[in-house]
C-alpha cells in the first residue's frame, strides 16, 4: 500500500498546484458549467480530494484485509 501513499501525496501536491493557478485564473474565467469543469481549479480540488481518500485508504483495514479475503475464500472453495 506504498504505492497507494505515494500516489495521494502527488495528487495533492500537484492539485494544490492547480488551485493556486486556479485562484490566479478566477478574474477572468467564464461562470459556465463547461468553464468551470475546464478550468483548474476545479480539477485542483477534484485532485486534492481524491489524494486525500487514496491516503486514507492506503492504511485502512479494508484494503488490507482484501488480499487476505480472497486467497482464504479460494482456499476454502478447493477443500
Amino acid at each position: 500500500m506504498k504505492w497507494l501513499a505515494i500516489f495521494g501525496h502527488a495528487c495533492v501536491i500537484g492539485g494544490c498546484y492547480l488551485v493556486a493557478w486556479g485562484i490566479y485564473l478566477l478574474p477572468v474565467s467564464s461562470p459556465t458549467p463547461l468553464g468551470i469543469l475546464t478550468r483548474p481549479l476545479f480539477w485542483g480540488l477534484f485532485s486534492i480530494c481524491g489524494g486525500i481518500c487514496a491516503n486514507m485508504h492506503s492504511s485502512c483495514k479494508c484494503l488490507q484485509a482484501a488480499g487476505r479475503c480472497k486467497s482464504n475464500f479460494a482456499g476454502k472453495n478447493s477443500s
